[in-house]
């Protein structure tokens, strides 16, 4: 049982646990619990609040296994006409709509509560938080909800979230059903967002192989291909292979992958990862072709 942070939570986990008893569904009462436990951890890793996390969590699927009828006692004619559109909305509508009306008045754990099932821009990161725990708790065993466990346990959040969001995608499409409108925004928000994730894994191979002069420019408003191109100088060859192998580790089991490497054992190695260009240079040979000079026009971007 995972430790609930204050009174106020535990008076949630009374009221859910009651709820959840006499509708005998205590499947669906692991599955909040494990979501507690999730969202817990990562509130703690991330510096948000351990109590929302915990009654967002609680919460989340009050109304999971309720009649629409009865959810709809709690929703206005607008959000009953949304859900009416996509009824996979609804509990977390009904629910968020409930824990203001009966429990809390904290907007933010109401907006976790509510988006929880697909998210809506812009997320905060009590949002994300929910949305991801809820795919990723412990009690899930498919194969997909593993996956993005796995992919957030390496510190790939964003990742995860976007890895989610496109199995779920893909599921429903599976199923003859249109996703909604919020999973395609979610989808290309946290595709570009990812990035940064990747960004990082580069940069801490990087600074593994001692390489310095390391700079990092955007790409994407001269460059269909790629979004950013990163430099970095070593002294010797040694150093610049080292840096296609560990890549390799640090990106097992994730959705990144070298897609091309050219130079190897040269004075110039070119790693190519997609959305990200890695150019690897000897002193001699990034002063000879300048290419920071020809980059001087991009963004640069912090790494």
């Amino acid at each position: 049982m995972i430790a609930l942070n204050d009174e106020s939570v535990k008076k949630v986990y009374q009221l859910v646990e009651e709820k959840y008893q006499k509708a005998n569904n205590l499947a669906r009462f692991k599955h909040i619990l494990g979501v507690v436990k999730a969202a817990t951890s990562l509130a703690i890793k991330y510096n948000v609040s351990v109590t929302k996390a915990q009654i967002a969590a609680l919460m989340h699927d009050y109304f999971h296994n309720d009649d629409t009828l009865i959810m709809q006692t709690y929703l206005t004619e607008a959000e009953i006409k949304e859900c009416k559109s996509c009824k996979a909305l609804y509990h977390g509508y009904a629910s968020a709509s409930y824990y203001l009306k009966n429990v809390g008045q904290d907007k933010e754990i109401a907006r976790a509560i509510k988006y929880h099932t697909f998210g809506k821009l812009p997320l905060t990161r009590l949002d994300e938080i929910i949305l991801i725990s809820d795919y990723i708790e412990e009690n899930r065993t498919y194969k997909d909800c593993i996956y993005c466990r796995n992919l957030v346990q390496k510190g790939l959040f964003y990742t995860a979230i976007y890895e989610s969001t496109l199995n779920t995608i893909n599921h429903l499409k599976s199923q003859g059903i249109e996703p909604h409108i919020y999973q395609y925004q979610i989808l290309e928000h946290y595709r570009e967002v990812m990035q940064v994730e990747l960004l990082d894994i580069v940069k801490e191979v990087l600074d593994k192989v001692k390489a310095t002069n390391i700079a990092c420019y955007e790409t994407k408003e001269v460059s269909p291909f790629y979004d950013y191109i990163v430099l970095a100088t070593v002294s010797t060859a040694r150093q610049s292979n080292a840096i296609g192998e560990y890549l390799e580790d640090e990106i097992e089991n994730t959705p990144y992958k070298i897609r091309g490497e050219e130079g190897i054992n040269s004075n110039w190695y070119l790693i190519d990862l997609g959305s990200i260009i890695i150019s690897v240079l000897s002193s001699e040979e990034r002063e000879r072709l300048d290419l920071d000079n020809l980059y001087s026009n991009l963004n640069t971007i912090e790494i």
